[in-house]
């Protein structure tokens, strides 16, 4: 019970009287733990951290279906405010998070001083059978609640039910092993895992407002991505490093053996270590600009503790 409202709990690491600090912003069906460990590695190099709730994702299935887009981004913005004491503020987003730290940008262009954008999307894609049940949504929420996407799956495949594992650890790292030669397990896993038809819907429309916002997000922009996501492809990103023409500056970084949640894959080391990379060249580059050039060394030294 501890561990699972620790998952659904927002959280504050890092010293309170830091100069930097970065708000986290977790993924659709998501929660606070996947930003966690990259929480952990902000606050060792002595940055402040707040790795925010998004509305409706405190685990109640019911709420999710009751909340939306508007809701979503309000409690980003709330969130957002509760950094104003700082003074060089970062958003760092997985997924739908990027997205809403990218619209949170382009409405706070003097107060964020960059975006991080990780397995970003920018438009919600699907495939085959999923592709028509995607377009016909607006209708489809009318008349329908839920949307099980581990239903079609085959679970004697062994790569399925790697795959499974892989996601069922990442949402609680207690579990060791599932049975998958129990029939009961597998419906039973395939009931559990659901999204309001209502909540991907609302994700479709917020990566429209996304992308008639891009253009208006000036501040620097690092965006990591895998080449092997499976759940936003790496189109999103290029189409995110275009889009975004006032950004500046802007990098793509790709990883190679990640899935979707890089935060807790196999490069997350890297993935912190370029976090912290940009938020030091993004300061040290904004100092720059407004102090003298005899103070300029010393700044240098003191933005961000050196590891």
């Amino acid at each position: 019970m501890e561990q699972e409202q620790e998952r659904y709990s927002a959280f504050w690491l890092g010293p309170e009287d830091a100069k930097i600090a970065c708000l986290l912003i977790h993924g659709f069906s998501g929660n606070p733990i996947e930003m966690r460990s990259l929480g952990e590695a902000l606050a060792a190099q002595q940055i402040r951290v707040y790795g925010m709730l998004v509305a409706g994702h405190n685990g109640d299935s019911e709420e999710f279906i009751t909340t939306g887009r508007k809701q979503w981004l309000a409690s980003a913005e709330a969130a957002l405010a509760q950094l104003t004491p700082y003074r060089y503020v970062f958003v760092c987003g997985l997924s739908m998070g990027g997205a809403l730290s990218l619209m949170l940008a382009s409405r706070h262009r003097e107060r964020i001083a960059g975006v991080i954008a990780l397995s970003t999307l920018t438009r919600v894609q699907a495939k085959g059978w999923y592709k028509v049940a995607l377009l016909a949504l607006p209708l489809v929420r009318r008349s329908m609640k839920w949307f099980y996407p581990l239903a079609r799956l085959n679970f004697n495949d062994p790569k399925v039910q790697a795959e499974v594992l892989k996601q069922a650890r990442i949402r609680d790292p207690t579990i060791s092993t599932i049975d998958f030669t129990d029939p009961q397990t597998i419906a039973y896993i395939k009931q559990q895992v659901r999204i309001p038809i209502a909540a991907i819907d609302e994700l479709v429309h917020l990566t429209r407002q996304e992308r008639a916002i891009l253009k208006k997000v000036p501040s620097p922009l690092l965006i990591i991505h895998s080449k092997r996501d499976q759940t936003v492809p790496p189109e999103c990103a290029e189409e995110l490093y275009r889009l975004a023409v006032q950004a500046n500056p802007k990098t793509i970084h790709w990883l190679e053996q990640s899935d979707h949640v890089i935060t807790v894959g196999p490069e997350r080391e890297e993935v912190y270590q370029l976090v912290d990379a940009f938020m030091r060249t993004t300061i040290r580059d904004a100092e720059k600009t407004v102090l003298p050039a005899g103070v300029q060394q010393a700044v240098e030294d003191e933005s961000l503790p050196d590891r």
